[in-house]
């Protein structure tokens, strides 16, 4: 995990800390449902949330 963040980002800066570790937990997240997050978004849609 640390690997694949530090990969990534070459120079890790103090001001974009926050902004670094939101894309790779989003990133993290999203890798457990690549499979179904079209189905997941049409459901979504048609019910409104």
């Amino acid at each position: 995990s640390k690997r694949n963040f530090l990969g990534n980002f070459y120079k890790i800066k103090g001001n974009y800390l926050q902004l670094y570790l939101n894309e790779f937990f989003y990133k993290l997240n999203r890798r457990c449902f690549e499979e179904k997050l079209f189905d997941r978004l049409l459901i979504a849609s048609i019910t409104g949330l």
